[in-house]
């Protein structure tokens, strides 16, 4: 879906309707919170192992093993195909939850509803406020929600529970870091942080007793494989490096930016290189329904402009030059006209007006900063026109435009 026409799927589970339409005032987010909580409460008590263990084995998996309704007692008690429908079960009511808060709040919706079932989970109304742990649930959440986080908890995991065979310690652990490698990847400031602290902090309590019995030394172990081994090793260290791997991998993929123009050291993204492309596109289509057909001729026209922003740029940055004050202001009040601004729609936030037209990663910062560099850029050629138009004349050739990148804008937009 071209995200100038509007709303993309991946544009109402990043931000939800309430901010897409404009329907978030604070009454309204509150009310939203409150009964995303409760959606994701109750339907986090629905438990699966106890359900699973009533119907097919007519006892409560409470009254069994640990007493604990999760994963792990029903894999010690009925095995792995019990285990397995209740990680089906489990995991398929809280990806549930984090779909509906995705849906009316975004991504923090997600997080909302999604801890609103690792509570449910935890103290279901249904089975008189006595259910599981919460890991499975936090887990799912988690996958969900940045799927990076889950890939570096997971790794975490499996190695400490692979060589120790404790799965209580790896869950402990993996709560504790956790909120750490969360406000890695999403920021401090974000709103979901503490949140997660408080989640991770009662998970850690619920193992309580199992870090009583880890400290006597009379903790229970897990053995998946014969001879009291949790896997054989022909499996277990592949996996384990697989992880670790993919962990590594991942991590540095996340904090890796994709270029589309390079001059003289300096850089443009992908994401600033689609805003100058995207602007190019409205001044040739104007207020008109816009097409693909003279596609290639626009990124040619967004890819002079890119050459000229970096060359000027770098030009009047190595001879000190500095944008003037109006020129900052000229780019800082941008989003101040509204009502002009090509697709606008009343009332809409500036957040969502930049996602719907220029993607769902760009924010209004991303437009202001290139915008800057415009400035900055014709400002150095009005002080200096003759140096400015060699420059250009005698540079462009330098300017490196990664083609899989400017191939990549054209076809999606």
């Amino acid at each position: 879906m071209n995200i100038i026409s509007g709303f993309a799927v991946g544009d109402i589970l990043k931000y939800g309707l309430l901010d897409l339409y404009d329907r978030r005032g604070t009454v309204l987010l509150i009310v939203s919170v409150i009964l995303l909580l409760i959606a994701g409460y109750l339907i986090g008590g629905i438990n699966t192992s106890i359900l699973y263990s009533k119907l097919r084995y007519g006892k409560d998996i409470r009254e069994s093993g640990s007493g604990n309704a999760g994963l792990t007692n029903m894999l010690r008690t009925y095995g792995k195909g019990a285990a397995a429908v209740t990680l089906f079960g489990d995991a398929a009511k809280t990806a549930i939850c984090c779909l509906i808060g995705a849906i009316v709040l975004g991504k923090t919706g997600a997080f909302i509803c999604g801890y609103g079932a690792v509570i449910g989970h935890i103290w279901p109304v249904w089975f008189k406020f006595r259910g599981g742990k919460g890991v499975l649930a936090l887990a799912t959440v988690i996958l969900i929600c940045s799927p990076v986080t889950f890939l570096i908890c997971i790794t975490v995991f499996f190695i400490i529970v692979a060589f120790t065979k404790y799965i209580s310690l790896g869950s402990v652990i993996c709560a504790l870091l956790m909120p750490v490698v969360l406000a890695r990847i999403m920021g401090t400031a974000n709103l979901v942080i503490i949140p997660t602290v408080i989640i991770c902090l009662i998970i850690v309590w619920k193992h309580r007793s199992n870090i009583k019995r880890l400290r006597e030394g009379n903790e229970n172990k897990i053995h998946l494989g014969k001879n009291n081994t949790f896997l054989p090793n022909r499996i277990l260290i592949p996996i384990a490096v697989l992880l670790a791997g993919a962990s590594v991998l991942t991590v540095a993929l996340s904090f890796r930016r994709s270029y589309a123009v390079s001059y003289d050291g300096s850089k443009l993204t992908a994401e600033q290189m689609r805003i100058l492309f995207i602007d190019e596109k409205i001044k040739t289509f104007g207020g008109g329904e816009m097409s693909d057909e003279k596609d290639d001729e626009i990124m040619e026209a967004a890819k002079k402009r890119a050459a000229r922003i970096m060359i000027l740029g770098s030009a009047a940055q190595s001879e000190s030059r500095a944008i003037s004050d109006g020129g900052k202001k000229t780019a800082e009040s941008f989003f101040t006209d509204t009502q002009s601004l090509y697709g606008y729609r009343e009332g809409e936030k500036t957040e969502i007006y930049v996602s719907r037209v220029y993607g769902s990663n760009v924010l209004p910062s991303d437009v202001i900063s290139i915008l800057y560099d415009e400035i900055y850029a014709d400002e150095y050629e009005a002080a200096a026109p003759d140096k400015a138009t060699r420059l250009l004349e005698e540079e462009s050739g330098k300017v490196d435009f990664a083609r899989k990148v400017i191939s990549g804008i054209i076809k999606e937009y």
